[in-house]
C-alpha cells in the first residue's frame, strides 16, 4: 500500500508542477536513498522519476536503481547504469550540479569490485569536487571513500587523520538520515582504531557516537542502521568483557534487520550470536546459530563465504564438535584451491611414506635384495592399482560435478526467470493499476455530487484497482527466491496482519518458534499467503472478535501455522457450504499439506495448517 501512496503522490506532483531541467522537486525527502532494499519500491519510484521528463529527476532515478545493483552485486546492470548517468551529464547545461554524484557513484561501483586503483581515482577525483563546491556533507562522503580504500590497503596510520578531518563536519550537520549513518559509521571507525591500537578511550568514543545515531534511527524508523548500531554496541560490549550484554544487542541488531524491507542477509549476524554464546560457554546454542549461518547466506562474495566456513571449523572445534569442524574446513579448503585434486595428492603421498618405510626397515633388518624387491613390487602393484582407482574415481567425481553444475545452471536460469516475470507482471500491471486508480480519483473529483450513481461506480473502480494492485504484491513476491525461506514468509503474513487490524480494534499478535530458517519447497509461500490472508481477512468480517493472533512453528522439517480468534465461530452450516474454506483446503493440498478447522459458538475459531518440506 506504501508504494501505491508514493507512486500516487509523485505522479500528482508530476502533473501539477513544472520542474526545472537543474533540480527535481519530486523527490521525497523522508525517502532513504541510501539503504532502501526493497526492489519493488526502488523501481516504482525510480519509474516516476525517469517518467518526469525532467533531466534531473531521471538522474535521481537512476542513482537509486544504481544503488541497488552495487548492493545486489549485479554489476553488469550497475555499469550500463552509469552509463546512462553520463550520458544524461552530457546532454544538460549544469554539468557542475551532478560531477559529484557520477564521482561517489563510481566510486562505489569499484569499491564492490574490490578495484582500488580506481577507487582511489575517483575517491580523490570526490575529495576535490566537493572541496570546490564547498560542501561538508560531499566531503564527508568522499573521505569515507578515503578511509575504505586506505583500510583495505593496511595504511591505518593514514586513515586517522582522515577520520578526525571527517568527524569535525560531522559534528556541525543537522540532525538527518544522513547524519545519522555519519555517526554510525564514526562507531565502527573508532571500533576499528581499538582493535589495532588498544585504548579504552575509544570505547567509549565510539559507544557515544551509536548512541547519538541510535536516537535519530529511532525518529526516523531506519531499520538497517538501527541493526548496524546495535551490531556496534555489540562489538562495544564483547571488548568490555560485557558478554551478557553483547549478546542482548545482537540479538536486537537481528530483530531489526529483519525489519529491513527487500533484500537482506543476516548471516554476519548471526555469526557474532554464535561467537557470543561459545564465549559464554554454551556450546549447543553456539552450534545452532553457527548451522543458521551456514544456511541462509546467498551472498555472492565468494571470498567471504570461504573465510565463514573457515570461521565455522574454528567455533565447531572450540565447541567439540570436530565432525562438523572436518566437514566446514574441507568445504573451505575446496573453496580455496578447486584446481588442485587434494585427494588424489594426498594418496600419492601416503604410498611415498609407505615405499620409505618399507625401504627403511627391509635396510635395517637387513632381509636381503629380495626382500626389498619383493617390497617394490608390492608398492609397485598398490600404486598401479591406486592410480587406476584415482582415474575412474576422477571420472565419476567429472560426472559428478558436471551434472552438478547443470542443475546449479538450471536453479540459477529458473531463479532469474522467476525474477524476470515478478518484474515484467510488475511493471506492465501493477502501474497500469495505478494509473487506473489515479485516473479514477481524478474523475470521481471532477463528477458532480448530483451524479451519485455514477460517483459510486468510479469509486467502486477506484476500490478494486487498489484491491487488485494489492493482490498482485502477493503473486510478486512469491515469484521472487527470497521468498521460499520460511522467516520472510513470516515476516510477509505478519506485516500484513499488523497493517490489516492497526485501524480496528483487534488486537495482532504473532508468535514464532522457527529452529532453521530452511527454504521452503517451490509454490508453498504462494499458497500459504492465500489461506492465511483469506484467514484473517474472515475473522475481521465476520468473526465479531477482538482478538487474532497467528502463530509459526517450524521443526524438523514440519511446519504448522495457525490462526486464532475468539469471535462467535463459524456455523456448522457454514463450515459446510463455505467456498472460501472449501478452496482454502484445496490450498492447502497443492502443496501436500493438511489444513483443519477447529470452532465452537461463541468460542471463536483456530485455522490450522501442517505440512511436511520433505
Amino acid at each position: 500500500m506504501r508504494i501505491a501512496i508514493t507512486t500516487f503522490m509523485l505522479l500528482i506532483m508530476s502533473l501539477t508542477e513544472a520542474q526545472s531541467m537543474c533540480s527535481c522537486d519530486l523527490v521525497n525527502e523522508n525517502f532513504d536513498w541510501v539503504n532502501t532494499r526493497d526492489s519493488l519500491e526502488v523501481f516504482d519510484t525510480s519509474k516516476v522519476l525517469k517518467l518526469s521528463k525532467n533531466k534531473s529527476c531521471e538522474f535521481k532515478g537512476l542513482e537509486l536503481e544504481l544503488k541497488l545493483f552495487i548492493h545486489q552485486k549485479k554489476f553488469e546492470s550497475a555499469f550500463k547504469v552509469i552509463n546512462k548517468l553520463e550520458n544524461i551529464l552530457s546532454e544538460i547545461d549544469c554539468k557542475d550540479e551532478f560531477l559529484f554524484n557520477i564521482y561517489i557513484q563510481k566510486a562505489d561501483y569499484y569499491k564492490a569490485l574490490n578495484n582500488y586503483e580506481k577507487l582511489s581515482e575517483f575517491a580523490f577525483k570526490c575529495l576535490k569536487e566537493a572541496e570546490r563546491l564547498n560542501d561538508p556533507n560531499k566531503e564527508i562522503e568522499a573521505i569515507k571513500q578515503i578511509v575504505h580504500l586506505f583500510t583495505r590497503m593496511d595504511e591505518d596510520l593514514k586513515n586517522w587523520d582522515y577520520i578526525k578531518r571527517a568527524q569535525k563536519l560531522i559534528f556541525n550537520q543537522k540532525e538527518s538520515l544522513e547524519s545519522i549513518v555519519n555517526y554510525r559509521w564514526l562507531a565502527y571507525e573508532y571500533e576499528n582504531k581499538y582493535t589495532t591500537t588498544g585504548r579504552k578511550t575509544l570505547i567509549d568514543s565510539g559507544f557515544a557516537f551509536a548512541k547519538k545515531a541510535k536516537v535519530g534511527a529511532f525518529k526516523y524508523k531506519n531499520y538497517d542502521e538501527l541493526a548496524k548500531l546495535y551490531r556496534a554496541f555489540e562489538s562495544f560490549s564483547y571488548h568490555k568483557g560485557e558478554l551478557d550484554k553483547a549478546l542482548q544487542y545482537i540479538d536486537t541488531a537481528i530483530f531489526y534487520a529483519k525489519q529491513i524491507k527487500g533484500d537482506k542477509n543476516l548471516s554476519g549476524l548471526y555469526l557474532s550470536k554464535a561467537w557470543d554464546h561459545l564465549d559464554l560457554g554454551e556450546k549447543e546454542e553456539a552450534v545452532k546459530w553457527m548451522d543458521t549461518v551456514m544456511a541462509i547466506d546467498k551472498s555472492n562474495d565468494i571470498v567471504g563465504v570461504m573465510m565463514e566456513y573457515l570461521d565455522a571449523s574454528d567455533l565447531y572445534e572450540q565447541s567439540d564438535r570436530l565432525d562438523k569442524a572436518y566437514s566446514a574446513f574441507k568445504t573451505y579448503a575446496k573453496m580455496k584451491d578447486s584446481i588442485m585434486n587434494r585427494e588424489r595428492v594426498e594418496v600419492i603421498n601416503e604410498l611415498e611414506t609407505k615405499y620409505k618405510t618399507e625401504l627403511k626397515d627391509a635396510k635395517i633388518k637387513r632381509q636381503g635384495v629380495w626382500l626389498v624387491i619383493a617390497s617394490l613390487v608390492i608398492v609397485l602393484i598398490l600404486f598401479i592399482g591406486t592410480i587406476f582407482q584415482l582415474k575412474r574415481t576422477k571420472q565419476k567425481n567429472q560426472a559428478l560435478k558436471e551434472a552438478y553444475e547443470k542443475q546449479v545452471a538450471l536453479e540459477k536460469e529458473l531463479t532469474a526467470v522467476r525474477e524476470n516475470i515478478a518484474q515484467d507482471f510488475h511493471d506492465d500491471l501493477g502501474n497500469r493499476l495505478a494509473r487506473i486508480s489515479l485516473l479514477s480519483s481524478l474523475v470521481n473529483k471532477e463528477v458532480s455530487n448530483k451524479e451519485e450513481k455514477l460517483r459510486s461506480k468510479v469509486k467502486q473502480i477506484t476500490d478494486d484497482a487498489n484491491d487488485l494492485y494489492l493482490g498482485t504484491r502477493d503473486f510478486i513476491f512469491s515469484l521472487k527466491e527470497n521468498s521460499d525461506f520460511v522467516e520472510e514468509l513470516v515476516t510477509y503474513l505478519s506485516d500484513f496482519g499488523e497493517n490489516y487490524f492497526s485501524k480496528t480494534n483487534i488486537k495482532f499478535e504473532l508468535e514464532k518458534h522457527i529452529d532453521v530458517n530452511d527454504k521452503l519447497p517451490y509454490y508453498w509461500s504462494k499458497q500459504l499467503i492465500y489461506i492465511f490472508k483469506e484467514a484473517m481477512t474472515n475473522a475481521l468480517k465476520y468473526a465479531r472478535c477482538n482478538y487474532v493472533s497467528l502463530k509459526f512453528i517450524y521443526k524438523k522439517n514440519e511446519l504448522e501455522i495457525m490462526c486464532t480468534d475468539n469471535g462467535i465461530g463459524i456455523a456448522q452450516q457454514d463450515l459446510n457450504s463455505s467456498n472460501g474454506l472449501s478452496n482454502m483446503k484445496e490450498r492447502a493440498h497443492k502443496i501436500g499439506g493438511f489444513l483443519h478447522i477447529e470452532t465452537k459458538e461463541k468460542e471463536g475459531t483456530k485455522i490450522i495448517f501442517k505440512g511436511k518440506t520433505t
